[in-house]
């Protein structure tokens, strides 16, 4: 089990004064890179020698909201490699011990060269390791789209070193299109296809009581899946 420490800050914030959706998905992230870093495969590393992880798929459970200038402990573990595929869960959780959210992630090896899966190494497996279990299995993102939103075109800020469009920015683009930000239980996200420099998106959605469900489409197929619930269970 890999451990981070984060102070929540100001700017992570949503309106309602507690932790944006996509601001939990950034400490997420960090610590999987940081943990990459650790095992000898940091950013530049994995440069070099041009492979990278990419997010397929995150199943977040969230629980009470979290606060300004509170201080969390992120921890992961990898449980599962095969093929190409490495999945990883994570644990927030408060000063007090009050887990705060859980998320299950699979990750994708690509060959950056040429944009494809890769099989992931038995040297890199043994790096990271497997370590203990998901709390819960992933379920991936469904539904139905009944509005659509004005095309929007990727531009240099939304491309990640990987050479495309950042997967925490792709779940901002989506969470723009969700009727609020206050009261979620659990978001999925299914990241379908890479969106590149100069690409169009169109964004679609639907809400219904207690739901929401946002596709984020390219010319021909998806780029992102969405689902959002809110309230109790």
């Amino acid at each position: 089990m890999y451990t981070e420490d984060f102070t929540v800050r100001y700017g992570e914030l949503s309106s309602d004064g507690y932790v944006k959706p996509t601001a939990i998905l950034q400490y997420l992230q960090e610590i999987a890179t940081d943990h990459s870093g650790d095992c000898g495969y940091g950013v530049y590393e994995l440069q070099k020698i041009g492979i990278g992880w990419v997010i397929m798929c995150w199943d977040v459970k969230l629980g009470r909201p979290i606060r300004w200038r509170e201080r969390l402990t992120c921890r992961t573990w990898p449980y599962e490699f095969r093929s190409y595929v490495g999945k990883r869960f994570y644990e927030i959780v408060a000063e007090d011990g009050e887990v705060l959210a859980q998320a299950d992630s699979w990750w994708a090896m690509m060959d950056l060269k040429e944009m494809k899966a890769t099989p992931v190494t038995q040297e890199i497996a043994d790096a990271f390791g497997e370590d203990g279990k998901p709390a819960f299995m992933m379920k991936r993102p469904g539904g139905e789209t009944d509005t659509e939103a004005e095309p929007v075109v990727f531009s240099p800020a939304d491309i990640d070193t990987n050479g495309h469009v950042n997967n925490i920015r792709f779940a901002e683009m989506a969470f723009s299109y969700v009727p609020s930000l206050q009261n979620i239980r659990e978001f999925r996200i299914e990241y379908r296809n890479s969106g590149h420099l100069g690409e169009k998106m169109t964004p679609a959605y639907s809400h219904t009581d207690g739901h929401a469900y946002v596709c984020l489409m390219g010319q021909e197929k998806p780029y992102v899946k969405m689902e959002v619930f809110y309230g109790d269970e």
